[in-house]
Protein backbone atom coordinates (compact mmCIF):
# COMPACT_ATOMS: atom_id res chain seq x y z
CA UNK A 1 0.00 0.00 0.00
CA UNK A 2 2.84 2.39 0.66
CA UNK A 3 4.56 1.55 -2.49
CA UNK A 4 1.33 2.08 -4.58
CA UNK A 5 0.95 5.79 -2.55
CA UNK A 6 4.53 6.77 -3.01
CA UNK A 7 3.98 6.01 -6.76
CA UNK A 8 1.39 7.89 -7.48
CA UNK A 9 2.67 10.87 -5.69
CA UNK A 10 5.69 10.78 -7.86
CA UNK A 11 3.19 10.50 -10.80
CA UNK A 12 0.92 13.60 -10.11
CA UNK A 13 4.17 15.78 -9.10
CA UNK A 14 5.48 14.35 -13.58
CA UNK A 15 2.38 15.52 -14.61
CA UNK A 16 1.90 18.71 -13.05
CA UNK A 17 5.46 19.81 -14.01
CA UNK A 18 4.16 18.38 -17.76
CA UNK A 19 1.17 20.65 -17.42
CA UNK A 20 3.10 23.87 -16.14
CA UNK A 21 5.92 23.70 -19.08
CA UNK A 22 2.63 22.72 -22.02
CA UNK A 23 1.13 25.98 -20.26
CA UNK A 24 4.04 28.11 -20.61
CA UNK A 25 4.32 29.53 -24.44
CA UNK A 26 7.59 30.25 -25.87
CA UNK A 27 8.44 33.90 -26.08
CA UNK A 28 7.97 34.84 -30.02
CA UNK A 29 10.97 37.01 -31.30
CA UNK A 30 9.97 40.81 -32.81
CA UNK A 31 9.56 41.06 -36.64
CA UNK A 32 8.81 43.57 -38.80
CA UNK A 33 5.37 43.11 -41.33
CA UNK A 34 5.81 44.95 -44.81
CA UNK A 35 2.83 46.92 -46.14
CA UNK A 36 1.93 49.30 -48.82
CA UNK A 37 4.66 48.06 -51.28
CA UNK A 38 5.02 49.93 -54.33
CA UNK A 39 7.61 49.24 -57.29
CA UNK A 40 10.18 46.68 -56.71
CA UNK A 41 10.36 45.59 -53.42
CA UNK A 42 12.77 42.36 -52.52
CA UNK A 43 13.43 41.17 -49.54
CA UNK A 44 15.61 37.59 -47.42
CA UNK A 45 15.74 36.46 -44.40
CA UNK A 46 18.86 35.74 -42.41
CA UNK A 47 20.34 32.93 -43.76
CA UNK A 48 19.02 33.20 -46.97
CA UNK A 49 21.55 33.59 -49.98
CA UNK A 50 19.10 35.48 -52.38
CA UNK A 51 16.25 38.40 -52.81
CA UNK A 52 13.24 37.05 -53.50
CA UNK A 53 9.96 39.49 -54.45
CA UNK A 54 8.21 40.93 -51.09
CA UNK A 55 4.16 40.95 -50.58
CA UNK A 56 1.86 42.39 -48.29
CA UNK A 57 2.14 41.74 -45.15
CA UNK A 58 5.57 39.44 -45.76
CA UNK A 59 7.49 39.42 -42.08
CA UNK A 60 10.90 40.32 -41.67
CA UNK A 61 12.69 38.75 -38.97
CA UNK A 62 15.67 40.01 -37.32
CA UNK A 63 18.71 40.05 -39.51
CA UNK A 64 16.83 40.54 -42.47
CA UNK A 65 16.91 42.35 -45.48
CA UNK A 66 14.77 44.67 -46.99
CA UNK A 67 15.66 46.26 -50.53
CA UNK A 68 13.90 48.16 -53.02
CA UNK A 69 14.78 49.26 -56.53
CA UNK A 70 15.20 52.51 -57.92
CA UNK A 71 10.99 52.84 -58.07
CA UNK A 72 10.72 50.73 -54.78
CA UNK A 73 8.80 51.74 -51.49
CA UNK A 74 7.59 49.85 -48.44
CA UNK A 75 6.14 50.25 -45.36
CA UNK A 76 7.53 48.23 -42.41
CA UNK A 77 5.40 48.01 -39.07
CA UNK A 78 7.46 46.93 -36.23
CA UNK A 79 5.33 44.91 -33.21
CA UNK A 80 5.78 47.78 -31.18
CA UNK A 81 3.66 50.11 -33.21
CA UNK A 82 7.20 51.64 -34.92
CA UNK A 83 6.36 52.49 -38.40
CA UNK A 84 9.75 52.10 -40.67
CA UNK A 85 9.39 53.71 -44.54
CA UNK A 86 12.19 52.69 -47.01
CA UNK A 87 12.50 54.52 -49.72
CA UNK A 88 13.53 53.97 -53.36
CA UNK A 89 17.44 52.22 -54.24
CA UNK A 90 17.61 51.49 -50.40
CA UNK A 91 18.93 48.65 -48.65
CA UNK A 92 18.47 47.84 -45.27
CA UNK A 93 18.58 45.29 -42.41
CA UNK A 94 16.84 44.87 -39.20
CA UNK A 95 20.02 43.91 -37.20
CA UNK A 96 18.12 43.88 -33.58
CA UNK A 97 14.05 44.66 -32.14
CA UNK A 98 14.31 44.30 -28.77
CA UNK A 99 12.44 44.84 -25.83
CA UNK A 100 13.98 47.11 -22.74
CA UNK A 101 12.76 49.18 -20.06
CA UNK A 102 10.52 51.31 -20.81
CA UNK A 103 10.29 50.56 -24.42
CA UNK A 104 11.34 48.85 -27.70
CA UNK A 105 15.11 49.25 -28.56
CA UNK A 106 15.78 48.90 -32.46
CA UNK A 107 18.80 48.75 -33.95
CA UNK A 108 18.62 49.22 -38.12
CA UNK A 109 21.80 48.90 -40.74
CA UNK A 110 21.23 51.44 -43.96
CA UNK A 111 23.88 50.82 -45.88
CA UNK A 112 22.18 53.01 -48.96
CA UNK A 113 19.39 54.34 -50.19
CA UNK A 114 16.58 56.58 -47.19
CA UNK A 115 14.12 55.11 -44.50
CA UNK A 116 12.13 57.37 -43.02
CA UNK A 117 11.21 56.39 -38.89
CA UNK A 118 8.16 57.29 -36.98
CA UNK A 119 8.83 55.71 -33.09
CA UNK A 120 5.72 54.91 -30.78
CA UNK A 121 8.18 55.35 -27.84
CA UNK A 122 11.35 53.34 -27.48
CA UNK A 123 14.53 54.21 -29.52
CA UNK A 124 16.30 53.59 -32.42
CA UNK A 125 19.95 53.31 -33.83
CA UNK A 126 20.60 53.16 -37.69
CA UNK A 127 24.25 52.37 -38.47
CA UNK A 128 25.85 53.66 -41.59
CA UNK A 129 28.74 53.55 -43.60
CA UNK A 130 29.62 57.41 -42.08
CA UNK A 131 28.27 57.18 -38.89
CA UNK A 132 25.49 56.37 -36.39
CA UNK A 133 21.84 58.09 -36.05
CA UNK A 134 20.27 57.47 -33.74
CA UNK A 135 16.38 58.93 -32.28
CA UNK A 136 14.41 58.65 -29.06
CA UNK A 137 10.81 58.62 -29.22
CA UNK A 138 9.87 60.58 -33.05
CA UNK A 139 10.58 61.37 -35.91
CA UNK A 140 13.93 60.86 -37.91
CA UNK A 141 15.02 60.13 -41.93
CA UNK A 142 18.13 59.28 -42.95
CA UNK A 143 19.61 59.37 -46.22
CA UNK A 144 23.14 57.73 -47.45
CA UNK A 145 24.11 59.27 -50.45
CA UNK A 146 25.10 56.53 -53.18
CA UNK A 147 28.28 58.45 -54.34
CA UNK A 148 29.63 60.03 -51.44
CA UNK A 149 28.55 57.92 -48.66
CA UNK A 150 27.74 60.90 -46.71
CA UNK A 151 25.03 60.60 -44.16
CA UNK A 152 22.07 63.26 -44.17
CA UNK A 153 19.96 63.34 -40.58
CA UNK A 154 16.98 65.70 -40.41
CA UNK A 155 14.95 65.64 -36.83
CA UNK A 156 11.36 66.15 -37.54
CA UNK A 157 10.45 66.24 -33.92
CA UNK A 158 12.43 64.55 -31.13
CA UNK A 159 15.42 64.13 -29.55
CA UNK A 160 17.65 63.22 -32.14
CA UNK A 161 21.80 62.86 -32.21
CA UNK A 162 24.34 61.51 -34.63
CA UNK A 163 28.18 60.53 -34.32
CA UNK A 164 31.27 59.80 -35.96
CA UNK A 165 34.57 59.07 -35.19
CA UNK A 166 34.93 62.90 -35.26
CA UNK A 167 32.41 63.53 -33.22
CA UNK A 168 29.06 63.10 -31.92
CA UNK A 169 26.03 66.13 -31.86
CA UNK A 170 22.30 66.43 -30.57
CA UNK A 171 19.62 68.00 -32.08
CA UNK A 172 16.01 68.48 -32.11
CA UNK A 173 12.65 69.75 -33.88
CA UNK A 174 13.28 71.31 -37.32
CA UNK A 175 17.15 70.38 -37.29
CA UNK A 176 19.11 68.16 -39.27
CA UNK A 177 23.01 67.18 -39.43
CA UNK A 178 25.18 65.73 -42.20
CA UNK A 179 27.66 63.26 -41.25
CA UNK A 180 30.57 63.45 -43.88
CA UNK A 181 32.08 60.31 -45.16
CA UNK A 182 35.92 60.23 -44.36
CA UNK A 183 38.35 61.72 -46.28
CA UNK A 184 39.92 59.12 -48.42
CA UNK A 185 43.09 60.59 -48.98
CA UNK A 186 43.95 61.62 -45.88
CA UNK A 187 41.45 59.16 -43.64
CA UNK A 188 40.26 62.05 -41.67
CA UNK A 189 36.97 62.36 -40.32
CA UNK A 190 35.05 66.13 -39.85
CA UNK A 191 32.56 66.21 -36.80
CA UNK A 192 29.38 66.64 -37.16
CA UNK A 193 27.11 69.98 -37.15
CA UNK A 194 23.82 70.82 -36.51
CA UNK A 195 21.90 73.58 -39.27
CA UNK A 196 17.92 74.33 -39.37
CA UNK A 197 16.03 72.16 -42.00
CA UNK A 198 15.19 73.90 -44.93
CA UNK A 199 11.43 74.51 -46.54
CA UNK A 200 12.23 71.17 -49.09
CA UNK A 201 12.85 69.21 -46.00
CA UNK A 202 9.86 69.72 -44.30
CA UNK A 203 8.28 69.24 -47.65
CA UNK A 204 9.83 65.55 -47.79
CA UNK A 205 8.30 64.42 -44.66
CA UNK A 206 5.22 65.01 -45.93
CA UNK A 207 5.09 63.81 -49.41
CA UNK A 208 6.71 60.69 -47.82
CA UNK A 209 4.32 60.28 -44.53
CA UNK A 210 0.91 61.16 -43.70
CA UNK A 211 1.76 60.71 -40.10
CA UNK A 212 3.79 63.81 -40.01
CA UNK A 213 0.81 66.49 -41.63
CA UNK A 214 -0.60 66.83 -38.16
CA UNK A 215 2.32 67.35 -36.27
CA UNK A 216 4.21 69.46 -39.28
CA UNK A 217 0.56 71.30 -39.80
CA UNK A 218 1.06 72.20 -35.69
CA UNK A 219 4.50 73.26 -35.66
CA UNK A 220 3.77 75.41 -38.28
CA UNK A 221 0.50 76.74 -36.45
CA UNK A 222 2.71 77.17 -33.49
CA UNK A 223 5.52 79.39 -35.07
CA UNK A 224 2.81 81.66 -36.88
CA UNK A 225 1.41 82.62 -33.85
CA UNK A 226 4.92 83.20 -31.78
CA UNK A 227 6.02 85.06 -34.88
CA UNK A 228 2.68 87.81 -34.37
CA UNK A 229 4.00 90.95 -32.94
CA UNK A 230 2.27 91.88 -29.40
CA UNK A 231 1.94 95.21 -27.89
CA UNK A 232 2.96 94.44 -24.61
CA UNK A 233 6.44 93.48 -25.17
CA UNK A 234 9.20 91.11 -27.86
CA UNK A 235 8.58 87.82 -28.21
CA UNK A 236 11.09 85.62 -27.70
CA UNK A 237 13.77 85.16 -30.62
CA UNK A 238 13.40 82.23 -32.87
CA UNK A 239 16.47 79.84 -31.11
CA UNK A 240 19.71 78.90 -32.05
CA UNK A 241 20.32 75.22 -33.02
CA UNK A 242 20.35 74.19 -29.55
CA UNK A 243 16.91 75.83 -29.04
CA UNK A 244 13.85 75.00 -29.97
CA UNK A 245 10.23 76.90 -29.62
CA UNK A 246 7.93 74.57 -27.94
CA UNK A 247 5.01 74.71 -25.98
CA UNK A 248 5.42 72.68 -22.76
CA UNK A 249 4.34 73.00 -18.99
CA UNK A 250 5.23 71.23 -15.67
CA UNK A 251 2.98 67.86 -15.67
CA UNK A 252 0.58 67.57 -12.77
CA UNK A 253 1.32 63.55 -12.84
CA UNK A 254 4.34 62.66 -12.42
CA UNK A 255 6.53 59.42 -12.55
CA UNK A 256 10.25 57.91 -11.11
CA UNK A 257 10.20 59.82 -8.06
CA UNK A 258 10.17 63.41 -6.58
CA UNK A 259 10.66 66.52 -8.51
CA UNK A 260 14.00 68.01 -7.82
CA UNK A 261 14.74 71.48 -7.10
CA UNK A 262 16.18 74.77 -9.39
CA UNK A 263 19.39 76.00 -7.53
CA UNK A 264 19.90 78.98 -9.35
CA UNK A 265 18.85 82.21 -9.97
CA UNK A 266 16.47 81.95 -7.15
CA UNK A 267 12.60 83.02 -7.56
CA UNK A 268 12.40 86.93 -7.66
CA UNK A 269 15.78 87.74 -9.00
CA UNK A 270 16.65 90.41 -10.56
CA UNK A 271 18.97 89.99 -13.86
CA UNK A 272 21.30 92.25 -15.91
CA UNK A 273 20.20 93.03 -19.32
CA UNK A 274 23.51 91.21 -21.09
CA UNK A 275 26.25 89.11 -20.06
CA UNK A 276 26.30 85.49 -19.35
CA UNK A 277 23.75 84.04 -16.55
CA UNK A 278 24.50 80.17 -14.93
CA UNK A 279 21.43 78.42 -14.92
CA UNK A 280 21.87 75.15 -12.44
CA UNK A 281 18.83 72.73 -10.83
CA UNK A 282 19.65 69.54 -8.55
CA UNK A 283 20.62 66.32 -10.23
CA UNK A 284 17.49 63.99 -10.75
CA UNK A 285 18.08 60.31 -10.66
CA UNK A 286 17.66 58.66 -13.54
CA UNK A 287 17.70 61.54 -15.99
CA UNK A 288 19.42 61.62 -19.31
CA UNK A 289 17.94 64.74 -20.52
CA UNK A 290 17.05 68.30 -18.95
CA UNK A 291 14.72 70.79 -20.60
CA UNK A 292 14.81 74.24 -19.54
CA UNK A 293 11.66 75.81 -20.73
CA UNK A 294 11.61 79.99 -20.53
CA UNK A 295 8.13 81.39 -20.77
CA UNK A 296 8.16 85.60 -20.97
CA UNK A 297 5.07 87.78 -19.77
CA UNK A 298 3.36 87.65 -22.72
CA UNK A 299 3.40 83.75 -23.02
CA UNK A 300 6.10 83.30 -25.72
CA UNK A 301 7.89 80.35 -24.73
CA UNK A 302 11.63 79.11 -25.94
CA UNK A 303 13.28 75.82 -24.50
CA UNK A 304 17.13 74.82 -24.17
CA UNK A 305 18.60 70.66 -24.05
CA UNK A 306 21.20 69.83 -21.76
CA UNK A 307 22.31 66.69 -20.67
CA UNK A 308 23.85 68.79 -17.83
CA UNK A 309 22.87 70.13 -14.44
CA UNK A 310 23.71 73.76 -15.15
CA UNK A 311 24.35 76.04 -18.38
CA UNK A 312 26.15 79.21 -19.12
CA UNK A 313 23.55 81.42 -21.27
CA UNK A 314 23.91 84.88 -22.54
CA UNK A 315 20.92 86.85 -20.91
CA UNK A 316 20.64 88.19 -24.40
CA UNK A 317 19.25 85.20 -25.60
CA UNK A 318 15.96 86.69 -23.91
CA UNK A 319 15.75 90.12 -25.09
CA UNK A 320 12.11 91.05 -23.68
CA UNK A 321 12.11 93.10 -20.17
CA UNK A 322 10.15 92.03 -17.67
CA UNK A 323 9.00 89.16 -15.99
CA UNK A 324 9.98 85.28 -16.61
CA UNK A 325 9.61 82.27 -14.83
CA UNK A 326 11.49 79.28 -16.10
CA UNK A 327 11.36 75.59 -15.21
CA UNK A 328 13.25 72.25 -15.61
CA UNK A 329 11.88 69.01 -16.89
CA UNK A 330 13.88 65.61 -16.79
CA UNK A 331 13.94 63.03 -19.56
CA UNK A 332 14.92 59.30 -18.51
CA UNK A 333 17.37 56.72 -21.04
CA UNK A 334 13.83 55.90 -22.73
CA UNK A 335 12.37 59.99 -23.81
CA UNK A 336 9.96 59.61 -21.32
CA UNK A 337 9.13 62.53 -18.52
CA UNK A 338 10.44 61.78 -15.14
CA UNK A 339 9.88 64.68 -13.29
CA UNK A 340 9.44 68.28 -13.21
CA UNK A 341 10.53 71.57 -10.90
CA UNK A 342 8.14 73.85 -9.74
CA UNK A 343 8.33 77.24 -11.80
CA UNK A 344 10.89 80.09 -10.49
CA UNK A 345 10.51 83.44 -11.62
CA UNK A 346 13.18 86.60 -12.80
CA UNK A 347 12.85 90.05 -13.89
CA UNK A 348 15.58 91.22 -16.41
CA UNK A 349 15.52 94.73 -18.28
CA UNK A 350 14.79 95.39 -21.50
CA UNK A 351 17.75 94.33 -24.22
CA UNK A 352 19.13 97.16 -26.09
CA UNK A 353 18.15 96.78 -29.73
CA UNK A 354 20.57 95.48 -32.43
CA UNK A 355 21.35 98.49 -34.25
CA UNK A 356 20.29 98.41 -38.09
CA UNK A 357 23.38 98.51 -40.31
CA UNK A 358 23.82 101.92 -41.76
CA UNK A 359 24.81 101.82 -45.02
CA UNK A 360 28.61 103.67 -45.89
CA UNK A 361 27.84 106.75 -48.22
CA UNK A 362 29.29 105.80 -51.61
CA UNK A 363 32.65 107.67 -52.47
CA UNK A 364 31.45 110.30 -55.81
CA UNK A 365 33.29 108.90 -58.66
CA UNK A 366 36.52 111.48 -59.76
CA UNK A 367 35.54 114.42 -61.64
CA UNK A 368 37.36 114.16 -64.67
CA UNK A 369 40.23 116.63 -65.03
CA UNK A 370 40.37 119.80 -67.26
CA UNK A 371 43.30 120.19 -68.81
CA UNK A 372 44.68 123.73 -69.39
CA UNK A 373 43.37 125.84 -72.32
CA UNK A 374 46.47 127.60 -73.98
CA UNK A 375 45.42 131.10 -75.53
CA UNK A 376 46.35 131.48 -79.47
CA UNK A 377 49.49 133.63 -79.81
CA UNK A 378 49.06 137.53 -81.04
CA UNK A 379 51.78 137.07 -83.64
CA UNK A 380 51.86 140.77 -83.89
CA UNK A 381 52.52 141.31 -79.73
CA UNK A 382 55.31 138.25 -79.93
CA UNK A 383 56.71 138.48 -83.42
CA UNK A 384 59.74 136.18 -82.39
CA UNK A 385 57.52 133.39 -80.90
CA UNK A 386 58.55 129.94 -83.17
CA UNK A 387 54.03 129.53 -83.67
CA UNK A 388 54.76 132.40 -85.32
Amino acid sequence: MKRKTTLAFFLLAFLLVIAGCQSEEPNSPLSAVLSELSGTVDMKQAGQETFAPASSDSQLEVNGQVQTGDDGRVRLDLSSGTIIRVGPSSLFTLLSNDEVEGGLATKIKLEIGKIFIILNGGSADVETPSGVASVRGSYMKVEVDPVTLDIYVTCLEGNCSASNPAGAVNFTNGEKVVLFHRDPDTGNWIAPTVEPMTPEEFQEWLDNNPEARELYEQTMATITALAQPTTTGTPIPSPAPTETLQSSAPSDTTTGGGCFNIIQPQSGESLPKQGRVTFEWEEQPGAQLYIMTFIDQNGNRAIIETTDTSTERFIEVLPAGGQYSWFVTAYGSNGSEICSTSPVTFSKPQGDPTPRPTREPEPEPPQPTEEPTEEPVDCELDPYNPEC
